[in-house]
C-alpha cells in the first residue's frame, strides 16, 4: 500500500494540474462541474426559513439544517462527515391530523461518519433534542461529494504512481482524469468492504482537441485509457493497488476522436421555424408553500438530497372535499448494472441514489430543459459540514398541451344532419413537475405529469453519453470484433458501449380515499364456452384478493394478464365499485442467475411490484444503507413478517427501467429514452373526469 503526503491545505480543486476549472465525476454516478469557490460560497447562503408556515411534509430549512449540524457536531466533534441531512417520515397519524395554522411536528434524520464508523440519528426540531447515535448496520451512507470524493479526486490526480503510469500510456501530465466508482462488496481479499470507505478508479485521457488546447475535452468519458484502475481506501488515504492490465505490451487505443458534441463542434442543419407555448392569461396552478394546486389536483412537494422531488398528500379537491390517491411519492432506489465479465468492468452496478443521491446529482435547469414559460425554484441541500446552501433552479413546474385530445368523438352518423355539433374534442393541458440529475455520463429527467382525467404518470427520462470500454476493432470487419463485441456494440471506432440495464424503484404510499386499502390482481382470463356457442374466443375478468406481503410480489407474465389495483375498503362510485386506483407499469426483469453477488443486493428488481404494510422508516428499497450493503436489506426484510394486508395502510414498490442494448444512434449522446409508471383511476370517479373541459 501506498500512503499519499497530505498536502498543507486543501487546495481548490481550480488548482488541479488538469486543464480543467472543475471536474469530478464519481462511479458512474456523479458529476458536478462548478468550481470550489462557488461552493465555498455556496456555504455561506444558508437558506433562511421561509415566510409561510411549515407543513409536516415541507423539507429542511436552512436553519433547521444548520441546527443539526450544531447538534451533532456538539457531541461527535467538528469531524464529523454529514451524508445526508433530511426530513424524517412523520407520525403519518399525527402529520395527517396536522390543519394549516397549526405548529407542525418535525424531524431531521441524520447519517454520517465520524472516525471511521458510520451512524444514524434524529433529531427533534422543536425541543433541540438529539436522539441516541446508532451504528449503521448492514452497510455504509452514501458519499458526500466535498466532503469525501473531491478531495481523493484532486490528490489522487497528482499522485506520482498514477501519473507515470499514464506517461507509459502517451498520457501526459494534464491530459488524463482518474475517477472513482462504487465496488459495493467486492475486492475482499484486498479490503475490508464491511467497514472501509473504498472505490476504484478508472481513467480518461481529456487531452484538448481544439487548437489552442488550453482546456479539456467536453466529451470526458468519450477516450478510456482501458485497463488502468486504482483501489483506494478513503478512510486511511490509501492506494491500496494499482492495476495496469496491458502493462508491457500492446494497448486499446485512446488518443482516437472525442466527438465532441457541443454547439461550436458541430455543423448544425438549419434551425426550424419556433414552436412556442405561450400563456398569455397567466398560470393554471397556484404554489403556496409546498402546496400546489391545479385542475382539481392538490399534492405537497419537497427534495431530498437523496431522492430529489418527492410528492405528498396527493390527491384531487372535490365538491365532497380532499379525496387522496397517495400519501407519499418518491424514488427509492437506482439500479444500473454492466454486464461484462472483463477484470476492469465485472463489478460496475451502481445504486445512484443511494451511493450519491439523486438530489444531491440534480443539476441547474437551463436552456431546452424546460420551457421558458415554467417556474422555477431553487432547493435548499447541504455540504459535508453540514453548512447548507441554497441550489439555484433544480425544479421547474410548466403546464404543456401533450399534443394528443383529451377526449374526442365524431358522429358520422349525422354528417349530412344540418345543426347537430356532431364533432366534440377537448384539448388536453398537463402539469409537470421536474427535475434533472446527472449521474456521471448519464442525465436522467425525473417528471410528476399530472393529467386533467386522474392519470399521473411518474416519467424517467434517460439521456446523455453511453459508457464505453476501449477496444482495438475499428469496425467490425476487424478480426478481433468477434471477441470484442459480445458484451457490447461498438458505437465509434475503438469504442464498445457496454450492455447494461436501467432498474428504477417507486415507493408509492397508497392512500386510496384514505388509509384501509387492499391490492387485487384482476385477471384476465379465458372463459369456457359450450360447444354450441357462436363464439369460443371469449376471456373475463378473475379479481383475486391478496392477503399477505409475500402472496403481493407480482412479477409479471404476459401469458398471464392481470390488473395491478389498489382499492378503498370504505369508498365506492355511483354504480358501487370500490374506489380504486391501477397501477400500470412496464414489464422488466433481470435477466441473471439470482445467485450474482450485484443482484442480490439489488434483490427488489425481482418483481415489478412488491406489497407492503406501511412502516414509517421502511423507505428505500434497498435499505437505507446501500453503500457497500448486505443482501439482506430492504424489501427482503420487510416482508420478512409477511404481514396480512387487507383492508390495510399499503405501499406499493413499483420497478420501471429498461434494458440497454446500446446501438450507432446513441453516440456520441443517447437520444432521450422514456418509461414510466402509470397511476390510472380505475372506478375512482363516477364518469369521465375530463369531460367538463370546455370546447
Amino acid at each position: 500500500m501506498t500512503h499519499l503526503r497530505e498536502s498543507k491545505t486543501m487546495r481548490a480543486l481550480s488548482s488541479l494540474l488538469l486543464p480543467v476549472i472543475v471536474v469530478a465525476i464519481i462511479a458512474f454516478g456523479w458529476a458536478l462541474l462548478q468550481s470550489a469557490e462557488e461552493n465555498r460560497a455556496a456555504m455561506l447562503l444558508a437558506a433562511m426559513t421561509p415566510d409561510v408556515e411549515l407543513s409536516p411534509w415541507d423539507g429542511l430549512t436552512g436553519e433547521e439544517i444548520a441546527s443539526v449540524a450544531r447538534a451533532v457536531k456538539a457531541r461527535h466533534g467538528d469531524g464529523v462527515i454529514f451524508n445526508r441531512i433530511s426530513l424524517r417520515q412523520p407520525e403519518k397519524a399525527t402529520a395527517l391530523a396536522w390543519e394549516k395554522g397549526q405548529t407542525s411536528s418535525r424531524e431531521a434524520e441524520i447519517t454520517f461518519r465520524v472516525a471511521g464508523q458510520s451512524y444514524i440519528t434524529n433529531f427533534d426540531i422543536a425541543s433541540g433534542t438529539l436522539a441516541p447515535s446508532n451504528l449503521m448496520r448492514g452497510g455504509q451512507p452514501m458519499l458526500s461529494g466535498d466532503g469525501e470524493l473531491f478531495p481523493l479526486v484532486e490528490k489522487l490526480n497528482q499522485a506520482e504512481e498514477l501519473t507515470s503510469i499514464l506517461e507509459t500510456r502517451g498520457v501526459a501530465k494534464g491530459d488524463g482524469l482518474c475517477l472513482p466508482r462504487t465496488i459495493g462488496r467486492f475486492f475482499a481479499d484486498k479490503v475490508d468492504v464491511r467497514t472501509a470507505r473504498a472505490v476504484r478508479l478508472d481513467c480518461f485521457n481529456i487531452a484538448s482537441t481544439a487548437g489552442l488546447g488550453i482546456l479539456p475535452s467536453t466529451n470526458v468519458f468519450a477516450r478510456p485509457i482501458e485497463g488502468i484502475s486504482v483501489l483506494y481506501n478513503i478512510d486511511t488515504d490509501e492506494i491500496i493497488e494499482i492495476t495496469d492490465s496491458y502493462a508491457g505490451r500492446e494497448f486499446p487505443p485512446h488518443d482516437v476522436a472525442a466527438d465532441e458534441y457541443h454547439s461550436g463542434a458541430l455543423e448544425t442543419r438549419a434551425a426550424v421555424k419556433p414552436v412556442k407555448l405561450t400563456r398569455p392569461h397567466g398560470q393554471n396552478f397556484s404554489i403556496n408553500g409546498s402546496l400546489i394546486d391545479w385542475q382539481g389536483w392538490q399534492f405537497r412537494l419537497r427534495f431530498d438530497v437523496r431522492q430529489g422531488t418527492v410528492l405528498n398528500r396527493v390527491g384531487h379537491q372535490t365538491a365532497e372535499g380532499f379525496r387522496s390517491v397517495a400519501y407519499e411519492i418518491a424514488m427509492s432506489e437506482m439500479f444500473v448494472p454492466y454486464h461484462d465479465p472483463d477484470d476492469h468492468w465485472f463489478y460496475r452496478a451502481y445504486f445512484d441514489m443511494g451511493e450519491y443521491g439523486f438530489g444531491n446529482l440534480a443539476t441547474e435547469l437551463k436552456g431546452a430543459d424546460c420551457p421558458a414559460h415554467a417556474v422555477f425554484q431553487d432547493v435548499t441541500l447541504h455540504l459535508s459540514d453540514g453548512s447548507p446552501f441554497k441550489a439555484p433552479r433544480r425544479v421547474c413546474i410548466f403546464e404543456h398541451d401533450p399534443g394528443y385530445p383529451a377526449w374526442r368523438h365524431h358522429e358520422s352518423l349525422f354528417d349530412a344532419i344540418p345543426g347537430i355539433d356532431n364533432h366534440q374534442s377537448r384539448t388536453a393541458t398537463e402539469l409537470v413537475v421536474r427535475m434533472v440529475a446527472v449521474i456521471g455520463n448519464y442525465d436522467y429527467f425525473q417528471d410528476y405529469v399530472f393529467q386533467q382525467d386522474g392519470r399521473l404518470r411518474i416519467r424517467l427520462i434517460s439521456t446523455g453519453v453511453d459508457a464505453v470500454k476501449a477496444v482495438f476493432s475499428e469496425t467490425l470487419a476487424d478480426p478481433r470484433a468477434v471477441d470484442e463485441t459480445r458484451t457490447g456494440t461498438l458505437v465509434a471506432p475503438n469504442r464498445l458501449a457496454v450492455n447494461h440495464d436501467h432498474f428504477f424503484s417507486y415507493r408509492i404510499d397508497m392512500d386510496v380515499d384514505g388509509q384501509a386499502n387492499n391490492f387485487s390482481r384482476l385477471r384476465l382470463r379465458p372463459v369456457a364456452q359450450p360447444d354450441t356457442a357462436p363464439r369460443r374466443g371469449i376471456w373475463g375478468v378473475s379479481p383475486e384478493r391478496v392477503r399477505t406481503e409475500r402472496q403481493a410480489q407480482t412479477a409479471m407474465d404476459t401469458s398471464k394478464p392481470a390488473l395491478l389495483v389498489f382499492a378503498s375498503e370504505d369508498k365506492n362510485n355511483a354504480m358501487g365499485y370500490p374506489s380504486a386506483y391501477q397501477v400500470m407499469t412496464p414489464n422488466v426483469k433481470p435477466l441473471v442467475s439470482a445467485l450474482d453477488a450485484t443482484f442480490q443486493r439489488a434483490y427488489f428488481v425481482r418483481n415489478n411490484l412488491w406489497v407492503t404494510r406501511y412502516k414509517r422508516d421502511e423507505i428505500f428499497a434497498a435499505g437505507l444503507p446501500v453503500y457497500q450493503s448486505a443482501s439482506w436489506l430492504g424489501l427482503p426484510e420487510y416482508i420478512f413478517d409477511n404481514e396480512n394486508l387487507e383492508n390495510q395502510d399499503l405501499v406499493a414498490w413499483v420497478t420501471v427501467g429498461f434494458h440497454h442494448v446500446p446501438m450507432a444512434e446513441d453516440w456520441p449522446v443517447m437520444p432521450s429514452k422514456v418509461d414510466e409508471i402509470v397511476l390510472k383511476p380505475r372506478n375512482y370517479f363516477d364518469r369521465n373526469p375530463a369531460i367538463d373541459l370546455p370546447n
